[in-house]
């Protein structure tokens, strides 16, 4: 598929798909109209010919130009820059690459002086995003304790923090306590009597 790429003048940046004959102008009918003062009305025709493409001027005031050159009639290759008064279109092939032509033209200022071949003008197919950052894994809330039963909770008696065999030395205890406020309430008890007896051996003696 051929197509115009409009470079400069007023509609500098248009793209132009070529469907078939197309005449540009600056008042052209039925086909592509460029505001430019020096186009003619019907300025040029671009037609497909034999396999190709060609550039045709329709005796224009200011005459056509192809890459720097006045001309007529001209097939057209795939880079080629067509000059239509102050608007320059470059010709393209959808499948040609890279864009550039390999006809001479003249330096600005000298007439039918040839010059090198544009720099070709490569594609590049448009950047790709980076990557988006990699997901920082969130951590788990930390796990509440277990429940403290109701029965752990009560407070323990002294007796059932100690072993059995703590319980039978207290036991043991006591009866030796109880042994030793029998023998000592004996003892007061015998002193006593002691004593009572004395006193009234003593008062019969008198």
């Amino acid at each position: 598929m051929a197509f115009l790429i409009i470079e400069s003048g007023p509609e500098a940046g248009r793209r132009v798909d070529l469907g078939g004959a197309l005449v540009i102008g600056r008042q052209s009918r039925s086909g592509l109209t460029i505001q430019d003062p020096k186009a003619s009305r019907e300025h040029t025709r671009l037609e497909p010919a034999a396999g190709a493409w060609a550039v045709v001027d329709l005796e224009s005031r200011n005459g056509t130009m192809l890459n720097g050159r006045k001309i007529q009639r001209e097939f057209l290759a795939a880079g080629d820059r067509i000059t239509i008064g102050q608007t320059v279109l470059r010709f393209e092939l959808a499948d040609a690459t890279p864009s550039a032509t390999t006809r001479p033209m003249p330096e600005p200022g000298v007439a039918g002086a040839a010059r090198p071949a544009t720099t070709p003008i490569l594609r590049t197919s448009p950047v790709a995003p980076p990557p988006p950052p990699p997901a920082v894994p969130i951590p788990p809330p930390p796990a509440r304790p277990a429940p403290v039963a109701e029965a752990d909770k009560a407070p323990k008696l002294r007796y059932q923090d100690k072993g059995q065999g703590v319980g039978v030395v207290t036991v043991l205890a006591c009866l030796a306590i109880l042994v030793g406020l029998v023998f000592a309430a004996r003892w007061i008890a015998q002193r006593t009597i002691t004593k009572v007896m004395n006193e009234r051996k003593a008062e019969q003696a008198k």
